[in-house]
């Protein structure tokens, strides 16, 4: 799905990624995927200009399910510790601390992937 880079756009994702997991039956990973794909987004958000939309992927792979975010920044994410008084900076601990693995891609088209991975 593609989505406007606005903040009132990740609640209707949240709500698509629980649909689908429910179609699925894998509803066992809602709440997870849930977090990891509002914080990738919620990322994308912050980084990316308000002219380009931002892909949202799910899928369903062997053993995993698969969360990938598209955008426009070139900007590389790195988790790192925010310090108490930062209200922000936490996301990709969550996804590290949640996830199976996560990683990020460029592609030739100016665009990067940040994606995740939650075992079935």
């Amino acid at each position: 799905m593609f989505v406007l880079p606005e903040a009132h756009c990740v609640g209707p994702v949240r709500r698509a990624v629980n649909a689908i997991l429910r179609y699925w039956e894998i509803a066992h990973l809602a709440d997870d995927a849930e977090l990891l794909t509002t914080e990738l987004l919620t990322n994308a958000i912050r980084y990316t200009d308000s002219e380009h939309r931002i892909r949202v992927t799910i899928a369903l792979e062997q053993r995993w399910l698969s969360i990938g975010i598209r955008d426009r920044s070139a900007i590389a994410p790195r988790a790192h510790r925010a310090t108490a008084s930062q209200e922000s900076g936490r996301g990709l601990l969550l996804v590290e601390g949640i996830a199976g693995s996560w990683g990020y891609r460029f592609h030739p088209d100016g665009t990067k992937t940040v994606s995740c991975r939650l075992s079935l």
